[in-house]
């Protein structure tokens, strides 16, 4: 096509959508009729289905979650509950994430949309559920800022255990979440460089023999979650039980062959993370597909959808909390006993790594939902499991023992508190902790054991 052809296409186009937009109001000004609504609602449907396919990155995303809001705020002058994908938001936050913008509304927009939802909450758990909801912001803030903290590019040659030395120096709270980043960038790296074939031996070679353990499972769930990425845009919901099961064989293979020993499985359950997180319409599709290919992985799998639930944006805001929101979307979501109980384990784990510094958060937790925390042991578990992370890699982190022996004000959570959280963390960090780390099976830390 030459300059002439492409002037005419541009000139051509607005005299296009003009008689477009004449012939559609022409079929509105018919007597009404449910034909002739739907006949312009699909003309108009098509219309905008083609300009989309035009739409590439983040300004695709933003594409759908402007339609998202526009038709979220028609529903709700129709009088009817509005339909939110959330998913959508988040893989545009993902193509957004190290811009500037993003991170100003993470800075400065979210905190005042957090300050007025707090208002809906009673005044006793107020505070609480904020603090959560600033806790939230600053992970997202540091994993996304990660990038930029280290001055990372994909044009980098410089060595994984280099990158890692410069997140040692950090403090311990960030440190675990630079890590996990870390360990993301590494394998988009290792996708973009590896001309089509599947990397390995990410964490296991020589070049990274000489990494420090601290930074292992962070660096391991960080892999997993590049993998899971790279195997689910290949996905669709109506693809092929064989085309699943295939992308689930390769996100498993790619995590094996690039993990150490005993590791693997903080790999792998990273794929229920970014499931939930990016493409929640997989999850019935994969989690049905996975005994097929391998069982042992589907712990894992739901383990990190818990984790996912917790940071879904839809269950961000305070006014959603106390009671959690999670909760009954665990109720919805987890469709047999393997699943809830180790999304609940995800669940808990997540919770608790991200409010250690300020145990009121789970003190508030527990006044809403001891009934859920006391039904079974998978709550403990993913306490204990959490902890047990957070300690073998930052084990210097001064937060660690006041979380553990907490005393909440109300007799009753604290008697929960002992029961649930003191008892069995001070045995976890005692025992369970130096039986994995020399079995080297600090994998079943990501998954309800």
């Amino acid at each position: 096509m030459d300059t002439r052809d492409l002037t005419k296409s541009v000139l051509a186009l607005p005299w296009t959508l003009a008689m477009f937009g004449v012939q559609q109001v022409a079929n509105l000004v018919r007597p009404p009729s449910q034909q002739n609504m739907s006949g312009a609602a699909n003309a108009f449907d098509s219309v905008s289905d083609a300009a989309e396919q035009q739409l590439d990155g983040w300004m695709k995303q933003t594409y759908k979650v402007g339609t998202g809001v526009q038709n979220a705020v028609v529903d709700a002058l129709m009088l009817r509950f509005p339909d939110l994908d959330s998913s959508t938001i988040m893989r545009m936050a993902a193509q957004m994430q190290s811009g500037a913008l993003f991170q100003a509304i993470v800075k400065y927009g979210m905190p005042p949309v957090g300050w007025t939802s707090s208002l809906l909450v009673p005044r006793r758990d107020a505070p609480a559920v904020q603090q959560e909801f600033a806790n939230k912001l600053y992970i997202i803030s540091l994993v996304t800022q990660i990038h930029g903290d280290l001055g990372l590019d994909h044009k980098s040659n410089e060595p994984l255990t280099a990158l890692v030395d410069r997140v040692a120096v950090m403090e311990t709270f960030p440190r675990l979440w630079a890590t996990e980043g870390l360990g993301n960038y590494y394998g988009d790296r290792a996708l973009e460089r590896s001309g089509g074939l599947d990397p390995a031996a990410l964490l296991s070679d020589a070049a990274t023999a000489a990494l420090p353990p601290w930074s292992l499972t962070m660096l391991h769930a960080g892999i997993g979650m590049s993998f899971a990425k790279d195997v689910l845009a290949k996905l669709e919901p109506t693809s092929a039980p064989m085309a699943v099961r295939a992308g689930i064989a390769r996100f498993a293979a790619l995590c094996r062959n690039s993990s150490r020993a005993g590791y693997a499985g903080a790999a792998i359950e990273s794929l229920g993370l970014a499931t939930r997180t990016l493409y929640p319409n997989l999850i019935t599709l994969i989690d049905k597909e996975i005994p097929a290919v391998d069982p042992s992985i589907q712990g894992y799998f739901w383990h990190g959808a818990g984790r996912a639930m917790y940071f879904d944006p839809m269950n961000m805001l305070p006014s959603v909390n106390a009671p959690w929101r999670a909760i009954k979307r665990l109720d919805q979501e987890a469709p047999h006993p393997l699943a809830y109980k180790n999304a609940l384990s995800g669940l808990a784990w997540a919770i608790t790594v991200v409010n250690m510094r300020d145990p009121q958060v789970m003190e508030t937790f527990l006044r809403h939902h001891t009934d859920v925390a006391t039904a079974n042991d998978a709550f403990t578990n993913g306490v204990t499991s959490s902890l047990m992370m957070r300690y073998d890699t930052t084990r210097d982190d001064a937060r660690i023992a006041p979380f553990v022996h907490y005393r909440p004000a109300d007799a009753a959570v604290a008697a929960t508190w002992r029961t649930l959280i003191t008892t069995p963390c001070e045995q976890a960090l005692r025992v369970t902790y130096g039986e994995l780390s020399q079995q080297r099976a600090l994998e079943e830390l990501f998954h309800y054991r």
